[in-house]
């Protein structure tokens, strides 16, 4: 049985690099989308964090919000394809966490980013999405690791006569691990989104922008 859930951290939005110094906006991307039915989120289109792919301007699908003061908009966030097997125990139903996969996403059609500026600007605007991006690959790793220690072929002994309310059981087990698991994603990848962000004034700032940069290229090794 393959149980799979996506859900968004946030959605942050970068302020312009080439003009005059105004505030950051962030916003939680569900209360943006408090209307939208969620299975229409669960279906949306990401790409997954691999150390070959870079995001491009086409990867940012969604109109630009005119409006804004900003000059990008991320979606940013996480997905987990916990896998569990089926273990036969004489009459009970016992199942087990073969494995529990996570990854960082990036959702193209939520998120936006000006095309009237600069190739210098775009450029320096992009790199420094990109390092959003990069940090919760990051946090992904290190959260994957202390998953796997804890979680990878865990039994789970579920309620139930029959085979499918063992099985809704075990999913409701795993939701429940996973929601704790979101939790904690979430957490620190908005403390160290943060520091990110004022570290390098939102990119503004090129030399804490490479030393960012140098330090999310060992993900690529």
């Amino acid at each position: 049985m393959h149980f799979k859930t996506s859900y968004i951290v946030k959605n942050k939005k970068l302020k312009h690099d080439f003009g005059p110094q105004l505030k950051s906006l962030a916003h939680i991307i569900d209360k943006k989308l408090a209307k939208t039915d969620m299975k229409e989120i669960m279906i949306l289109p990401v790409i997954i964090w691999n150390k070959t792919q870079f995001l491009k301007l086409t990867d940012f699908k969604k109109n630009p919000d005119l409006k804004s003061m900003a000059s990008a908009n991320s979606a940013i966030g996480f997905e987990s394809a916990p896998l569990i097997e089926h273990i036969k125990t004489g009459g009970k139903f016992k199942f087990k966490i073969r494995d529990m996969q996570l990854h960082a996403i990036f959702i193209p059609n939520l998120s936006w980013v000006l095309k009237n500026i600069s190739k210098k600007n775009r450029r320096l605007l992009l790199k420094h999405e990109q390092g959003h991006f990069d940090l919760a690959e990051e946090i992904t790793r290190k959260t994957r690791t202390q998953v796997t220690k804890r979680f990878q072929n865990r039994s789970l002994v579920t309620k139930g006569k029959k085979e499918h309310s063992a099985k809704r059981d075990a999913i409701s087990q795993v939701s429940k691990i996973r929601k704790k698991i979101d939790i904690k994603l979430q957490k620190e990848f908005k403390n160290q989104e943060t520091k990110y962000d004022d570290k390098t004034n939102h990119g503004l700032i090129k030399k804490y922008q490479k030393r960012y940069d140098k330090r999310f290229e060992k993900l690529r090794r």
